[in-house]
């Protein structure tokens, strides 16, 4: 396991449109902003680390500002202890003195302060924050592609796999400790691979004759859904146990690809890619089976839909990749009314959802490297993370 640093990092300039990505250590513009009004903060800290350190976090999320031209309505202010431990504390400049307290412990006194932050940004916008979340994504830094972990800052960049192979789709368990992804080093074809994050172990969850890959795991964890090749040479989607025995085959269709399935946070339907006219569009079917056809695909209102990724906190919410002309960006399709939100600063693909259910992670090709950049969905918000090279982003909050 080896740290490296992938210049990930928060963002405090303002930008009109994409631009080159800047050398590691400079600002990374913020590619759109809305005029939706924001809670104004002041952060402080005995502590010029976590100062800094919380001030980038609070600027990714949507409903914060750090404008001088504002009045600052909040002083939020965190105060490390002992190795592990911030306590944090709201102070209302209206007037109301201090209206929030907390004590907040974590494996390094930063993961404390994110968590300190994250009850901090529940009690200002009545939704879980996300700082102290696990991301994973793929990165070619090494010539290669392999899977690294960080924290949304990058305060902490580990590389997972050194397969001098290529990996990719990488997807957390619900609670953390694993990770699926597709990995070619065993014998240069896709296998889906189960990643111990606790043991540092591996073992090859499906390796069938064909394709095997997508696997993802159900809201609960006990399943994963994932594409396997058939005998009959199609690409399916399938439902297994969560260490791959007994799968289930849920479509039945020859005349098509399918892939990058994706689960309603109920874990009672699956939404799939699949492309039977060519361009691919997006279907939901039950996850329980039996094997079907492939049903209608659903009324986003675009010919050229892929990468779906379910709200975990909001069922109507679909995330995915949408074409307009020759360029893709991101949307969100509401299941219930059968609408599609177009994000047109968004151009980009892969979208995969925070915790929160409002921001979303997704990956945009600047040049000849793919970056990764947040999108909060309330103020149309985006900004840059990464600046040497990431994309296919998962995450999970750990409880």
């Amino acid at each position: 396991m080896s740290l490296v640093s992938l210049g990930l990092m928060a963002a405090v300039a303002v930008g009109a449109a994409p631009a080159p990505a800047p050398a590691a250590g400079s600002s990374i513009p913020v590619l759109y902003e809305s005029a939706i009004k924001r809670i104004n903060l002041s952060v402080v800290s005995s502590s010029p680390e976590i100062a800094l350190v919380m001030q980038r976090a609070f600027s990714l999320h949507g409903a914060f500002d750090f404008s001088a031209a504002v009045p600052v309505q909040y002083v939020v202010r965190f105060e490390p202890g002992a190795a592990g431990q911030v306590a944090v504390s709201v102070e209302s400049k209206a007037g109301g003195g201090t209206i929030f307290q907390a004590d907040s412990s974590g494996a390094t006194t930063v993961e404390a302060a994110y968590r300190a932050g994250d009850a901090v940004v529940e009690k200002l916008t009545q939704k879980p924050g996300f700082f102290a979340g696990k991301l994973a994504f793929v990165s070619e830094r090494t010539k290669y592609r392999e899977i690294y972990l960080s924290d949304i800052l990058g305060q902490k960049v580990t590389q997972l796999t050194a397969d001098r192979s290529t990996s990719s789709v990488p997807r957390f368990s619900p609670d953390g400790t694993k990770l699926l992804y597709t990995g070619y080093y065993r014998t240069g074809f896709p296998d889906i691979v189960l990643y111990n994050l606790t043991t540092h172990l591996r073992t090859t969850l499906a390796a069938y004759e064909g394709t095997n890959t997508g696997g993802t795991f159900s809201p609960d964890g006990s399943r994963v859904a994932m594409i396997l090749s058939t005998t009959e040479g199609s690409t399916e989607v399938f439902v297994a146990d969560a260490s791959g025995k007994n799968p289930t085959r849920l479509t039945r269709d020859a005349k098509s690809s399918k892939f990058t399935p994706t689960w309603s946070p109920d874990g009672q339907k699956i939404v799939f890619g699949a492309d039977p006219r060519g361009s691919p569009l997006l279907y939901e079917i039950s996850s329980t089976g039996p094997a079907r056809a492939l049903p209608s695909s659903l009324s986003t209102g675009k010919s050229y839909c892929a990468d779906p990724a379910w709200n975990p906190r909001d069922a109507n919410q679909l995330a995915f990749m949408e074409e307009e002309g020759s360029q893709f960006f991101i949307a969100v399709y509401d299941l219930q009314k059968r609408q599609t939100k177009v994000f047109a600063g968004a151009e980009g693909s892969d979208p995969c959802w925070l915790n929160d259910g409002r921001h979303l992670i997704y990956s945009h090709r600047l040049g000849h490297t793919d970056q990764l950049y947040i999108l909060d969905t309330v103020t149309e918000k985006i900004k840059q993370l990464t600046t040497l090279g990431a994309s296919e982003a998962t995450w999970v909050y750990p409880k």
